[in-house]
């Protein structure tokens, strides 16, 4: 089995990963491969934008060393992979992603017979609170208060707020994300209601309903919140255009915790000035990370922050390495992987 990615982003994971094997008595051979991607590369391959010529001249090089780990791997761990993964691991069976969001793997394992497998679900939670509590920050006026507080003014008049319960929030994508989200918007009484490509697989819990794809603009104008939770696939790119954040709902927020290719930035940037759009909760950009020029900075009300909401904390990577273990369990037995991804679909 080979980990690729740097030892930096994840200190320890492939000792973490030995100690869930041997517990499980999975025998498993574990060599890290610390390897990252070229921003550039990394992007193209997620987006599909440049050649695989282009790709190759642009994308990080491997050394000697990390080639001759990748041509005796059976399983790969990994955030990312050079294009010709194919040709470089000819053993590999399946390669197990490190995140629920598996764009910059689909381009490369397409077509090579390769499966992957995701980890979708076991940021649900975290992301979730993340979710919750930046939109709570939105609406309880909190950066009027800490502008007072460092201002030392004592000026009850200066906040307008009034209560969230009853709101309602549009969830563009039911997954893991979406449905822990749910669950935490109905302690607060808000109203979820979910946008899914496949509404006839039914209501998930803590939604009040769900909708197709094609009903997305209709239910964005009767909603105080859209919240973006869905993979970014050629057919999400730039879902929230300007004609998107049109239909929506004068003063409602919009919360991007997915992929910042789902929103055209700047018509964005347009819909904040204009006063139309209350907010932006973006804990992820087109481009990360996100370029000093931006005018996202600059923009009123908008709340950025560097693609925290699933850091790579102890306890995530501990999970990632349970699943790891039990996919190769599944691969022994002949059984199917947990979140196999469908690679035409890109997720």
């Amino acid at each position: 089995m080979a980990v690729v990615f740097p030892e930096r982003l994840a200190p320890g994971f492939a000792g973490t990963l030995r100690r869930h094997a041997r517990r499980a008595q999975v025998p498993m051979a574990v060599r890290t491969v610390g390897w990252s991607d070229d921003s550039r590369a990394r992007r193209a391959k997620a987006s599909g934008s440049r050649s695989a010529a282009w790709i190759e001249a642009h994308e990080r090089p491997l050394d000697a060393a990390q080639r001759a780990v990748l041509a005796t791997a059976d399983v790969l761990v990994a955030f990312e992979l050079p294009r010709a993964i194919g040709a470089l691991a000819p053993s590999a069976r399946f390669v197990q992603s490190v995140s629920a969001g598996v764009g910059p793997l689909v381009g490369v394992l397409r077509g090579t017979g390769i499966r992957l497998a995701s980890a979708a679900g076991l940021s649900g939670d975290k992301v979730a609170e993340f979710a919750m509590a930046r939109l709570l920050t939105v609406w309880s006026g909190a950066r009027t208060l800490d502008a007072l507080q460092r201002a030392r003014r004592w000026d009850p008049d200066a906040l307008d707020t009034t209560t969230i319960s009853g709101r309602t929030v549009l969830v563009v994508g039911t997954g893991g994300i979406g449905q822990a989200f749910a669950r935490r918007a109905r302690a607060f009484g808000l109203r979820c209601i979910g946008v899914r490509r496949r509404p006839e697989l039914g209501v998930p819990p803590d939604f009040e309903r769900v909708v197709g794809p094609g009903r997305l603009r209709a239910e964005a104008r009767h909603a105080d919140v859209v919240l973006l939770a869905l993979p970014a696939t050629a057919r999400s790119a730039r879902l929230v255009d300007a004609g998107m954040l049109r239909s929506m709902k004068r003063g409602a927020v919009l919360v991007n915790v997915a992929r910042g290719a789902l929103v055209d930035e700047d018509a964005l940037v347009a819909a904040l000035h204009s006063g139309h759009l209350g907010a932006a909760v973006l804990d992820v950009t087109a481009t990360e990370p996100l370029s000093r020029r931006s005018a996202l900075w600059r923009a009123p009300n908008v709340y950025l922050s560097p693609h925290v909401a699933n850091n790579w904390r102890p306890e995530y990577l501990d999970a990632v390495a349970r699943l790891v273990v039990e996919n190769v369990a599944h691969e022994r037995a002949g059984e199917p992987l947990v979140n196999l991804v469908d690679l035409d679909e890109g997720y």
